[in-house]
């Protein structure tokens, strides 16, 4: 079977296709098996310390005897003992390169391969070291024959496309992730962050600050932009805004503001630059970079009592008095809330003081003040 050059270009687009999108393997392994005349292929990977596998992507294997492959036959697998002696890249097929005699008296042939018919393979180890290999592979029943020359040619065209379409896709995978931890760990501060464009447009907008952009808070968003009270407030918010997403010398890289609120409060917002290598890595990037916007409302710190209990090892009650003291109610005024006398909460006060280690009230509320509970937002 020839392959002409119009389908080897199809099947090398397919791998970089795969590269930018792993749900498309299958696509990619289909097209494959059919120009090599195979009735399945698969992509795999195997623990070589454990001899645990998985199957990345697979098209002709029913799900019972893949599950069996990871649960037992990986440990006789016979072509893995011999290719995982030569280096990357070789290309394998069963009837040349393997001793049949060997083969066909293996539990491995037998009992795996012999009752799926999938008796002839050609296959290549794309990248492998002490503890790791990733094998291509494609297989064919006994009536079909062996595979050729030209399987094998095919195959080693191929084999380089997909071992960098494999490493490409580890990269984005890799950055994709430390994008969603980095946000991930945005979402939970208690601070309002909201990553902006230099239009004032919200790219992220964490969970504290979902409820700040709301007119009672005296920030919103209007036309898909972030606008303040009064027109002049929104000026110069984005001038620190335009400041901050040029972060250039002689600008001044943005700076802070005091929003008023409705009930004559007001937030602190703090504008500063994010590093343009930084906004590129995680997809969001902008000519000029990005800006982050931190909001944050002054008052006493909301704590939850389970999760100060977990930190400081205090009991129930003591964690909800501890709880009480941080948003700024004195312990008489605690005692009331949590309908106890003031000597019982003086008392809890003491047993706190002796397990946070703080020497005093004050000392207390620093503490608590500067955990990282006070940074982490309640759920």
């Amino acid at each position: 079977m020839s392959t002409s050059e119009d389908s080897v270009l199809k099947l090398v687009g397919m791998v970089y296709d795969a590269a930018l999108d792993q749900r498309k393997w299958p696509t990619f392994l289909e097209a494959f098996a059919h120009a090599v005349g195979g009735c399945s292929a698969m992509l795999r990977s195997t623990d070589l310390q454990t001899s645990q596998a998985g199957f990345v992507a697979s098209v002709g294997y029913e799900p019972a005897w893949q599950s069996a492959y990871c649960n037992h036959f990986v440990r006789l697998d016979y072509y893995n003992t011999i290719m995982s002696q030569d280096t990357s890249g070789t290309i394998f097929s069963s009837d040349q390169h393997f001793d049949l005699t060997e083969l066909h008296k293996s539990e491995y042939y037998n009992d795996y391969l012999l009752p799926q018919d999938k008796v002839h393979a050609l296959g290549t180890t794309l990248d492998k070291n002490d503890s790791y290999s990733l094998v291509l592979g494609a297989q064919r029943g006994k009536r079909a024959g062996a595979f050729g020359g030209e399987q094998v040619r095919l195959m080693g065209i191929l084999a380089p496309h997909v071992s960098r379409a494999v490493q490409v896709h580890r990269k984005i995978s890799s950055v994709t992730v430390e994008k969603d931890w980095a946000l991930g760990a945005l979402g939970q501060l208690r601070m309002g962050v909201i990553l902006t464009n230099r239009c004032g447009t919200p790219l992220f907008v964490n969970r504290a600050a979902e409820h700040m952009l709301t007119p009672s808070q005296g920030i919103g968003v209007y036309h898909g932009r972030l606008v303040l009270n009064t027109p002049l407030e929104t000026a110069r918010l984005y001038k620190l805004i335009v400041d901050a997403a040029q972060d250039v010398p002689g600008t001044t890289c943005g700076g802070d503001l005091r929003i008023a609120m409705p009930d004559g409060e007001f937030l602190h917002c703090m504008v500063t630059p994010i590093p343009l290598e930084l906004s590129a890595r995680f997809d969001i990037s902008l000519a000029s970079g990005c800006v982050a916007v931190f909001l944050s409302k002054p008052g006493g710190l909301q704590l939850p009592p389970k999760r100060l209990a977990a930190l400081y090892g205090l009991t129930p009650a003591e964690a909800r008095l501890a709880a009480k003291l941080a948003a700024f109610r004195s312990v008489e005024q605690a005692a009331d809330d949590l309908c106890t006398t003031v000597s019982t909460a003086r008392a809890q006060l003491k047993s706190v003081f002796a397990k946070t280690g703080a020497q005093n009230q004050a000392g207390l509320l620093m503490l608590l003040a500067t955990g990282t509970l006070a940074l982490c937002r309640d759920e």
